[in-house]
C-alpha cells in the first residue's frame, strides 16, 4: 500500500520519507529555507543550524572590532552596495551588510546570498550557486579602521538529510522556512531527489551535487561540483525520481 505524498498523491515514497526503524534524528535551526530530503550541512563552531548544498562560499572577517564613526563601503562581484555607518557595534553593523547584500536586486539575480554564524561576530559569509566569488570590505573615518580579509570558505560539514514531517507552511507547500527547527536523519534510511542522469543500485555510493540545476540531488558518479556525502544508495530510481539512500553520519 502507498502513502499519500505531501501533495496528496498516491505514493510508492515521496522525499524526506525514513524507510526502517533504525535511525537517528537530531534538529538543527533553518539557516534557510529546507525542503525534505535536502542534504544539509552545518557550520564547525554552529552546532545548531543547517543550510542546504553550496558550492561557492567565502568569508569575510574583520582584523578587528568596527568602531563608532566607522563607515564601511562593500563590494560584491562588482556590485557596491550604499556606504554602511556604524550601528552601535560590530555585529548589528555586520548584520546590516548582510541585510544590504541579501536585499540588492543585481546580487539576488546573481544568486548570492549572505549570513552571519553564531560563535563568528566578526565575519560575514557569501554564497553563490556555483559562481565565483569576490568581495572587498574599506573601513573609513572613526579612531580606528578595520581591516578585512576574504578567504575561501570550507567550514561546512554533511550532517544529514532532511526528514518529511507535516509541515503546512507557505500554503502547504512542505518547507522548512528559515528559522524553523528541522528534524535531520543523521543515520539510517531515507528517500532523496536523484539526478536526471543517475541509474543508481543497491550498495552503490552516493553525492551530493552542489551546483546548478541539480543542486542538492544525489548522484551516482563523483567529479567535480559533487560532495562525497558518506552516503549509499539502498535501491535504484522509482516514480518521482528519488532513491533511497542510508546516511551514515557527519561527513
Amino acid at each position: 500500500m502507498g502513502e499519500m505524498d505531501i501533495y496528496g498523491d498516491m505514493a510508492e515514497a515521496f522525499a524526506g520519507m525514513k524507510s526502517g526503524l533504525n535511525d537517528e534524528t537530531e534538529t538543527f535551526l533553518a539557516g534557510e529555507k529546507i525542503y525534505p530530503g535536502d542534504p544539509v550541512f552545518g557550520t564547525l563552531g554552529d552546532s545548531k543550524k543547517c543550510y542546504r548544498a553550496h558550492i561557492s562560499s567565502i568569508g569575510i572577517t574583520a582584523s578587528a572590532a568596527l568602531v563608532t564613526g566607522n563607515k564601511v563601503a562593500v563590494t560584491v562581484n562588482g556590485v557596491s552596495l550604499p556606504v554602511i555607518q556604524f550601528i552601535n557595534s560590530s555585529q548589528e553593523t555586520l548584520r546590516s551588510i548582510v541585510n544590504a547584500i541579501n536585499l540588492n536586486d543585481s546580487l539576488s539575480a546573481l544568486g548570492i546570498s549572505a549570513f552571519m554564524v553564531d560563535g563568528s561576530p566578526l565575519s560575514i559569509y557569501l554564497e553563490g550557486p556555483g559562481i565565483t566569488l569576490s568581495a572587498t570590505v574599506i573601513v573609513t573615518e572613526g579612531a580606528s579602521q578595520a581591516t578585512f580579509s576574504s578567504a575561501a570558505y570550507s567550514n561546512t560539514k554533511f550532517v544529514g538529510i532532511a526528514r518529511h514531517q507535516e509541515m503546512s507552511f507557505a500554503e502547504g507547500s512542505g518547507f522548512y522556512p528559515e528559522g524553523y527547527a528541522v528534524s535531520v536523519m543523521t543515520h539510517g534510511k531515507i528517500w532523496v531527489p536523484v539526478t536526471d542522469d543517475s541509474t543508481p543500485v543497491d550498495k552503490e555510493a552516493a553525492y551530493v551535487v552542489l551546483s546548478g540545476n541539480d543542486a542538492g540531488k544525489f548522484s551516482d558518479s563523483s567529479g567535480s561540483g559533487k560532495y562525497d556525502c558518506g552516503c549509499y544508495f539502498r535501491s535504484g530510481r522509482i516514480k518521482g525520481d528519488i532513491a533511497l539512500v542510508e546516511v551514515r553520519g557527519l561527513k
